[in-house]
């Protein structure tokens, strides 16, 4: 029987896999990629305190998918992306330039935000992200009633 044996990289291994995104091939076939069922959108809405200003954060949001669907229904979104192509994609979408979505090019873990934020959330990108770094970044962007999700 052989035997296998496992080493642990010193190096994270999401700064070079992230960089996928960038393609253009990648951006197009979201469009394949499962939507999210209505009542996630409700769920969100919900975890608002209904006594503050309804703003929200949408770290790691691609082409903006929840970000889009949301933004009637609150008063402000800031979408964050890294990659210019997934928000160049997301603005060409519906909703896509609504006067109360805001994109911002950049990572999560260093962008010029516009807090407080009602409601903070990463839909399918957490994991891409430097958590040491983020994690302090999402703090201040935050107040007592805020959902981090």
């Amino acid at each position: 029987m052989s035997s296998i044996s496992y080493r642990a990289s010193s190096t994270p291994m999401w700064p070079i896999r992230s960089k996928q995104f960038q393609d253009k091939s990648v951006v197009q076939a979201y469009q394949y990629r499962g939507s999210f069922p209505s009542e996630v959108f409700t769920i969100l809405l919900g975890l608002m305190d209904p006594s503050s200003p309804k703003t929200v954060l949408d770290i790691g949001c691609g082409r903006g998918e929840i970000a889009r669907e949301l933004v009637g229904k609150v008063d402000r979104i800031d979408a964050v992306d890294l990659f210019p192509s997934m928000i160049e994609a997301g603005k060409a979408l519906q909703n896509g330039n609504h006067p109360n979505l805001h994109w911002i090019c950049g990572k999560a873990e260093e962008a010029l935000l516009n807090p407080p934020y009602a409601l903070i959330f990463a839909g399918n990108s957490l994991h891409w992200m430097n958590w040491d770094e983020l994690m302090p970044a999402m703090k201040s962007a935050r107040t007592e009633t805020t959902r981090a999700i």
